[in-house]
């Protein structure tokens, strides 16, 4: 299993947007503040503007979630 994290992660207000490698195939992936909540350890009730500051951080801490939902079986 290859996973690099890769480019900028961004947040567009609605969605927290960035790349991850999964099995050699760079793949765009992104998080709502539901996924942001339920998924980022720390960040459960974290405001918009916490996440745009946060931003690289919390797509560190999902990127396991956002392999197993973007991993084609």
């Amino acid at each position: 299993m290859s996973v690099e994290s890769e480019k900028e992660v961004i947040w567009d207000g609605e969605a927290l947007i960035g790349w991850v490698t999964i099995d050699g195939i760079p793949t765009k992936v992104w998080a709502t503040p539901e996924i942001i909540h339920r998924e980022a350890a720390g960040f459960n009730d974290a405001l918009t503007w916490e996440i745009e500051q946060h931003r690289a951080e919390i797509f560190e801490k999902l990127i396991p979630y956002l392999i197993k939902v973007n991993r084609k079986r």
